[in-house]
């Protein structure tokens, strides 16, 4: 396995483990997702230990399926199925309990064996839907 595949398959570890300790080894300093700008302007190791504590604290049992990763380019796309279960406020909504599991793509730019930037697209609507949760209006 490549470093950079390494370094984004730590990252997925992190967020289903919590453990953090680690971080500035595979995250890189100028590390930037923009998707979470609406929660904090933090960039850094600090920007994504943030990101971890979030999603750890709507999400328990989180488990990362890999599907697969390719790199070249300086990048690497991860396909993975995200699985666990909703106990916590997710941007204001209420704990369900229920379980979910959710396709994503993600796209890590790796620089110097650490991910400095970071994209996703995932089936958030899919999510919700698993979850109960409002349907979005007509």
């Amino acid at each position: 396995m490549s470093e950079a595949i390494d370094a984004v398959r730590r990252m997925f570890q992190a967020f289903a483990t919590g453990k953090i300790d680690d971080v500035p080894d595979y995250i890189h300093p100028e590390y930037l997702n923009p998707a979470t700008l609406e929660r904090s302007d933090k960039r850094g190791p600090e920007s994504f230990t943030d990101s971890v504590d979030w999603l750890r604290n709507a999400f328990s049992e989180l488990h990362f399926e890999e599907i697969g990763y390719r790199e070249g380019g300086g990048f690497v796309t991860a396909h993975l199925v995200m699985s666990g279960r909703h106990t916590g406020d997710l941007v204001g909504l209420p704990p369900t309990g229920r379980r979910f599991a959710a396709e994503q793509l993600h796209l890590c730019q790796v620089m110097e064996g650490r991910i400095r930037h970071h994209r996703e697209w995932r089936d958030d609507l899919g999510c919700l839907r698993q979850l109960g949760l409002p349907a979005l209006p007509d």
